[in-house]
């Protein structure tokens, strides 16, 4: 088992999950909102996936917006899907090896907050996802740890985990590398020496 993994299971053992999610609210927010304002998803029916969904607060928020008719959560950390099953028994949640995972369905939104830095190989995993997606589907991923937000780059070490770190234009290029289209990025919650948190929507066409 990774460092990472062992460091979300001890945090959602602790209870830390619940700070995260609090601290991530806005930024998620501020994700929904682009995916609105980029797209008409949110119109029809559609189906959402969270990648690295943690408690599973993501995908219960998803699930209560009025078209969503799926939303679904995968982690690598069985703690934390443990505390998503016992919090939720609508939506459905898998404990899987994310870097390995190969969806046995196709999405209209995948979706990620602070996850994607743990991944070695981002760019491979954002090409399975595009295979995962129906046409005008989106994959969205917020990051508080990229190489211009320079206090994030001491986390491995106060936190005990391993991260890949990447900077703006790299975590852009894995988008358009991976076929995406009309990829965005915005950086939401900007303060002092805090750069906020990095979101890239990249969007599926033809």
């Amino acid at each position: 088992m990774n460092i990472n993994i062992n460091t979300f299971n001890d945090w959602a053992i602790k209870d830390k999950d619940i700070g995260m999610q609090k601290g991530h609210i806005e930024s998620v927010n501020k994700m929904f909102e682009l995916i609105k304002d980029q797209t008409k998803i949110f119109d029809k029916p559609f189906k959402f996936l969270d990648i690295g969904c943690g408690n599973g607060w993501v995908v219960r928020k998803a699930s209560k917006l009025k078209n969503c008719k799926l939303s679904e959560g995968v982690d690598g950390a069985i703690e934390m899907i443990k505390k998503a099953r016992r919090k939720d028994k609508k939506n459905n949640y898998y404990f899987e090896d994310i870097e390995e995972w190969i969806p046995n369905k196709k999405y209209n939104i995948i979706f990620s907050m602070e996850t994607f830095y743990y991944f070695k190989k981002p760019k491979e995993i954002l090409k399975n996802l595009y295979k995962h997606l129906h046409l005008n589907g989106v994959v969205v991923i917020g990051i508080d740890h990229y190489k211009e937000n320079k206090p994030s780059l001491l986390w491995d070490e106060e936190y005990n985990i391993k991260t890949n770190t990447l900077s703006i234009s790299e975590w852009k290029n894995c988008f358009i590398n991976s076929n995406f289209k009309n990829t965005i990025n915005y950086q939401y919650g900007k303060k002092d020496d805090w750069l906020g948190t990095l979101i890239l929507l990249g969007k599926k066409k033809t």
